[in-house]
């Protein structure tokens, strides 16, 4: 979704976010125009929604000017300033090379395979454009900016896996005990019946393995494990 300040008031902006049921990607053009305390409540609404939808939704400020410490944003700040992209003015031969409209369907792919990182927005934009394999197994130029990135996508991760790394995520930094991953990879089993500390291990391998460029994932043995 992209929200532009300048066919709205800060109250119609806040309202049309709320409103939205989009809650992978969110555009904010022209941030540094409405860095004032008239838009303090937006600021405040959009830490409130990334906070409710931790690791799923994205945001993407866009600004004329750097954007220098401001008490606006208050808690939101670290957001803004926890990826920035420089991005030069496009040459006279570089007017068409987004030439491409992605459909509501490309558009959900498309944040999916990048995780709204502007290099592998990029990549995967011209692959779609140019009618070329999103496989990173049959795409170099997709495989080399993965590396580059170190990142992987989500859609590589099982569903256990994917709650498994949610679990550690939200306590980075600390032990998780395999007790509290049975609670979280598997609910719905009662009393831990079936699964065995290999299967328990086997799991955190496969994820260790498909995050290693990325996060590193120590055993702590008769505790449990930590993601740093």
């Amino acid at each position: 979704m992209l929200l532009t300040h300048l066919l709205q008031t800060p109250a119609e902006l806040l309202q049309t976010i709320k409103d939205s049921s989009e809650r992978n990607l969110i555009v904010i053009d022209s941030l540094d125009r409405i860095l004032n305390t008239e838009h303090r409540a937006l600021f405040n609404y959009l830490k409130a929604l990334r906070d409710s939808h931790k690791y799923h939704l994205a945001y993407v400020f866009l600004c004329h000017a750097e954007i220098k410490a401001n008490e606006i944003l208050d808690d939101l700040e670290y957001l803004v300033s926890e990826h920035i992209e420089h991005l030069p003015p496009l040459t006279s031969d570089e007017y068409d090379l987004f030439g491409f409209q992605p459909t509501p369907k490309q558009l959900k792919q498309l944040i999916e395979l990048s995780g709204g990182i502007p290099a592998l927005v990029k990549v995967y934009v011209l692959a779609m454009r140019d009618g070329q394999s999103l496989d990173s197994t049959q795409n170099p130029q997709i495989a080399a900016m993965l590396v580059k990135t170190g990142k992987t996508k989500l859609s590589q991760l099982t569903a256990a896996e994917t709650r498994l790394m949610d679990l550690f995520l939200t306590n980075r930094g600390q032990i998780v005990s395999k007790n509290q991953i049975c609670d979280v990879v598997y609910p719905d089993v009662k009393n831990k019946a079936g699964i065995s500390d290999h299967a328990l291990d086997q799991l955190v391998h496969r994820l260790r393995v498909k995050i290693k460029n990325q996060y590193t994932l120590t055993t702590h043995r008769g505790l449990g494990y930590k993601l740093s």
